[in-house]
């Protein structure tokens, strides 16, 4: 779904600088930015739009400002936050105070922008996950992450390059102009770091600039694959751990 009026960021303890508030908006996310506990906590609490996904420096004063944070929480109730640690990172010992709080994804810089997109999406399916919305929590099968692989993909006969936005071992969503129907079959040939694999599978979804455009998926087609075989399978979740890790404290 694509981020709109329900979808709003908070972004807590970043002064003046306007950049990442600039990368955000640019997804299509609404952003709220505010540096004091108290007026952040009655954001979140007041807000006719939930605000779950709270962004903060990597090198957040800890533990002496872990109060602030303890607020926040307190200001979105049953609902939950889910906190990412933004920036430059931190030595072991920052990281586990953050830990020790409850910040559980991060996002260190260098960054670009299909890493936000991917750690905000993640962010927010964290933060559906609370008691009142059990339903929600099969929403995603398999975990997915931002890839830089190129791929190849195989259509009646003839062959186009594409490159792997995010992968899962359930599918893949490709980033191409010129996207199959959905509902059509093709094969995707994925370079993995176990090996050259060409995988089955058929179009569930396309993202193509107009009125229903989602702006949290560049343009492209989203892959469900068909009956990987267990070497394939082995490939791909090796490598989906491995990023997945990259982005967790």
């Amino acid at each position: 779904m694509a981020p709109g009026p329900s979808e709003h960021v908070l972004l807590y303890g970043f002064g003046a600088s306007g950049d990442l508030a600039a990368r955000v908006r640019a997804l299509g996310y609404e952003v709220v930015i505010e540096g004091e506990p108290r007026a952040a906590a009655q954001r979140i609490r007041r807000s006719l739009e939930p605000l779950r996904a709270v962004l903060l420096p990597a090198d957040f004063a800890l533990p002496a400002r872990a109060g602030e944070l303890d607020q926040l929480a307190r200001g979105a109730g049953s609902g939950g936050l889910c906190f990412v640690a933004v920036g430059a990172r931190p030595g072991r010992e920052a990281e586990r105070r953050l830990r020790e709080r409850g910040v559980r994804l991060c996002l260190f810089t260098p960054f670009n922008e299909r890493e936000l997109r991917f750690v905000l999406n993640r962010a927010l399916f964290h933060s559906i996950q609370a008691p009142r919305n059990p339903e929600k929590t099969a929403v995603r099968h398999d975990l997915r992450v931002p890839t830089e692989l190129a791929a190849r993909v195989r259509v009646s006969g003839r062959e186009k390059p594409a490159w792997v936005y995010s992968l899962s071992e359930g599918g893949c969503f490709l980033e191409t102009t010129r996207p199959t129907l959905v509902g059509g079959a093709l094969e995707v040939v994925l370079p993995l770091p176990l090996g050259e694999f060409s995988l089955p599978g058929r179009v569930v979804l396309t993202n193509v600039p107009g009125n229903l455009q989602r702006t949290n998926l560049p343009c492209g087609m989203g892959i469900e694959f068909d009956a990987l075989l267990p070497e394939a399978r082995e490939a791909i979740q090796r490598l989906v751990d491995e990023r997945a890790r990259a982005y967790e404290l």
